[in-house]
Parts: C-alpha cells; structure tokens; sequence
C-alpha cells in the first residue's frame, strides 16, 4: 500500500472518530435542593412607634451667674463634680466692694453723729420755744434739721447693707444641690453682673429628653401624654421607659417638626446633654406580621425582601417595615396569613431555587 493510501485511511479514521466524539450530548448535573428552615406567619395588631433622635437635659438645670462685677480670682470645685447647697463656687475680686462698704460705713458714721446733734437742738428748742426764747422760725429750722438727719441716718444705712451685699455676693455660691457642669470662665476673666454665664448646676435625680417628630407623621400620629416612650442609649436593643410631660401645639415651620418632651427615671445610664435614640408610641397597626431581624434581606434599590417556601421553591417577596420590636422587624405588607418565611441558610438561596423543609420529606 502506497503513502497515498495510507495517508486516506488515516484521515478517515481520525474523521470518525471526531464524528462520534461530536455526537456525546454532555450530562446535565442537578443541583440537590438546599434544606431550609421555615416560620409559617400569622397576621397580628401592634403598637405604632415614630422612631426620631434627641437630647437629654436636666430636669432641673440651674444656670449659675454673679449678681455682681469683677475679675474672677478662684474656682473652688471640681468640674462634674457634686455640690451642696451654698458652698461657694467662685470668687470675684473684693477689694472694690470691701472699699465701697469701709466707705458706707463711714457715712453712717457720720449720719449718726449729725442725727445725734440734731436731736440734741430740738429738744433744747422744745423747751426754749416754751420760754418764748426763740423765734418759731428757729423752732420750726430745729425741727426740720432732727428730720433730715434722720433721713440722712436711714440713707446712710442702706447704702452700707447694699456695700455689705455686693461684698457677699463676690463670693458665688451654689443656688441648689447637684452636679456642677464646666465653668464657662477662666480665673482672670472679667465677670459682668447677671450677665455672664458661670456654669450650670444640674440636678440628676430626673432627667428629661427633648425631640421632636416630623409633621409627616402627625396626619395618622394619635398622641396623647400617656403615650409610652423608649429611650435608647449607644445602640442598645434594652429600651429605658419615659413618660412624656409636654406635647408641643405648634408645628415649628422652619424645621417642619413638633416638639414634644418626656421624662426619664433616675438611672446611672444617661446624663445631661446625651443624644439617644427615642422611640414613642403614636397609634395602632393592624394586620401586621413579626419577622426575625435575621431574615430581611436588603436589595440593591434599598428596598427590602424576604425569602419564603413556595411548593418547595424559593420565593423572593418585596416587603414593607414599618419599626422593630425587641428581635423583629414588623413588616406591614408584602406578606400573606400562612406564608413559610425561610429563616437559615439565607446566603445559599437564589429566587426559584429548590428546596427542602427540614423535619419533611423531600
């Protein structure tokens, strides 16, 4: 057999086997279904909450200021720290007010020695206008002099208590019992009288939260003062109960908000001035549904979506939240009475991917 034939017979060969090769269909792989566990929901009614942001204050919150002037020379407490009633708190420069009061004092003193001889002359002229020994003219001058210096002697006086106030008040004492905040001045600063603000004084056994709700909410808002509200702090889930003590009867319209205030109990986790998490109780919902947190899936467009069992098929539903309630979410539509909403193994599954119930029969 020549080359010829033998290079025909080769490519014949090699075509045929080509041909079967092309002819293999490859095998399809089924991909087992993924076993799940599912929570059948059932509608329910619930609270309504309007979730907002505010900010702590004391409930008694007493600004301190000096009823007199001067430069500030000592701070006598420690800022943050707690103080009593009357310990003095700062003290102003009282060498003005102690010169003013050695003055008042000598005018008094002087006031008194001219009463003194006034009293003397009208008594002389009482007995002298008896003998017809004076002129009514001088009796009636005696008498008008005693009055004067007595008005004099009383001017003396009040000006002497005034200097003798303004030199206490250089020392400023606490107004109330609590906690001294940061003082506003440093030593050497000049104080103006009932002007500057030295710190303030809170008293911690009640603190009040300020917030306020967006006008939005207040067409479907059923607010009353005994109303439940929640605190919470640093993103915890344990709510600290309040009771609210003012609903605002204006919406401010720069803001578009309502103002409303609650009161807090005592409690060693809030103090004054902290911004929390409030949460208050503003109506009712009705047919509602209660998820575990755990299986909200947030899409791509924000929205948000649950996975339930259709037939033993994954089935992706929209849903719509309304607030959480302890471990979950409260979800107001999107869900039907009796759906089996798929709880575990939630990174697993894709929309229209079989399953398995676990604890059923495939």
């Amino acid at each position: 057999m020549n080359k010829k034939s033998l290079l025909t017979l080769a490519l014949m060969a090699s075509l045929s086997v080509g041909l079967v090769g092309c002819g293999d269909k490859p095998k399809k792989v089924e991909r087992k279904p993924v076993a799940v566990s599912v929570m059948p929901v059932q509608a329910t009614d619930t609270y309504r909450w309007i979730e907002t942001y505010g900010q702590t204050e004391g409930a008694q919150e007493i600004e301190v200021r000096a009823q007199v002037g001067g430069i500030l020379r000592q701070l006598n407490f420690k800022e943050g720290s707690f103080v009593k009633k009357g310990d003095t708190l700062f003290e102003l420069e009282k060498e003005p007010y102690e010169a003013a009061l050695a003055q008042a004092k000598a005018q008094t003193a002087q006031a008194q020695t001219t009463l003194d001889q006034a009293l003397r002359d009208w008594r002389r002229a009482q007995k002298l206008i008896k003998a017809e020994a004076i002129s009514q003219q001088e009796f009636d001058k005696a008498k008008n002099d005693y009055m004067n210096a007595k008005s004099s002697l009383l001017s003396a006086k009040a000006k002497q208590t005034s200097a003798q106030l303004d030199l206490d008040r250089s020392r400023v004492p606490a107004p109330v019992d609590g906690v001294a905040g940061r003082a506003e001045v440093n030593v050497g600063s000049l104080v103006s009288a009932n002007s500057t603000l030295l710190t303030k004084i809170t008293q911690p056994d009640t603190l009040r939260v300020v917030f306020s709700i967006s006008d939005s909410y207040l067409q479907t808002a059923e607010l009353a003062l005994n109303n439940p509200v929640q605190i919470f702090v640093n993103g915890s889930k344990q709510p600290i109960d309040a009771k609210l003590d003012y609903i605002g009867q204006q919406v401010d319209s720069k803001q578009g908000a309502l103002r409303l205030r609650a009161e807090v109990p005592k409690t060693e986790k809030l103090w004054s001035g902290q911004y929390v998490e409030v949460r208050v109780m503003a109506g009712h919902l009705k047919n509602i549904y209660k998820v575990p947190q755990g299986v909200i899936r947030q899409r791509a467009d924000g929205t948000y979506s649950v996975y339930v069992n259709d037939k033993g098929t994954v089935k992706e539903k929209p849903v719509t939240l309304a607030h959480w309630e302890g471990r979950d979410w409260v979800v107001t539509s999107g869900l039907t009475a009796g759906d089996e909403v798929i709880v575990d193994n939630l990174l697993r599954l894709r929309d229209r991917m079989k399953i398995t119930v676990k604890g059923q029969k495939q």
